[in-house]
Formats: C-alpha cells, sequence, structure tokens
C-alpha cells in the first residue's frame, strides 16, 4: 500500500477515531539486530513442529513487495500528513503508527 494512501483513512475518520497501520520498513536500524536471531529461531521452531506434525508449509500466494521506505521516511511521511501521529518500532523490521483524530 503506498504510504499517501493514509490521507484517505485520515480523511475518511470522524473526531475521536484512531487509525493503526502495522507496516514494514526498508534498510536496518540497531533493533534489527536483535530481529536477526529471534527470527532464525522462530523459524527453526516452526519448521521443527511442521516436521513432527507431517505437515508442511502452507502456500499462499499473495502478492507481496519489499518495503521502500526506511523507517526515518515512515516518521517524516507521518509527521507530514498526519500530525500528532506516533511511530513506534516493533521487531522483525516492522512498525505501528497510531493516529487519533482530535
Amino acid at each position: 500500500m503506498p504510504f499517501r494512501t493514509v490521507t484517505g483513512f485520515r480523511d475518511a475518520l470522524a473526531p475521536g477515531g484512531m487509525l493503526l497501520v502495522l507496516g514494514c520498513y526498508a534498510g536496518h536500524t540497531w533493533w534489527d539486530l536483535a530481529a536477526v536471531p529471534a527470527n532464525a529461531v522462530a523459524r527453526a521452531g516452526v519448521s521443527a513442529g511442521e516436521r513432527l506434525r507431517g505437515s508442511g508449509p502452507a502456500v499462499v500466494p499473495a502478492p507481496v513487495r519489499a518495503p521502500l521506505m526506511s523507517l526515518a521516511a515512515v516518521r517524516g511521511e507521518a509527521s507530514r500528513l498526519l500530525p500528532g501521529a506516533r511511530v513506534r518500532q516493533l521487531l522483525y523490521w516492522r512498525y505501528l503508527l497510531t493516529y487519533t483524530v482530535t
């Protein structure tokens, strides 16, 4: 989803309404260093569970595109398009944007 589409969501919100966006960012930050080993452990656990159950990974043909914006760019666009929005960095190259209409 292009980031500029949040303006359409913003305009559709009633006073007091809240917009939450869980997205992925491009690039690397110091926090991502923690995500690499955690991701490896999580993948190993899922793989081991599938082997024990005798099932393979589910194939989901969902369209996927690599993220284009860095976390800094996401924060910059959020402050420009959604004044007062909060962007929290999460594990696994994700962020949570929270915006409330006043």
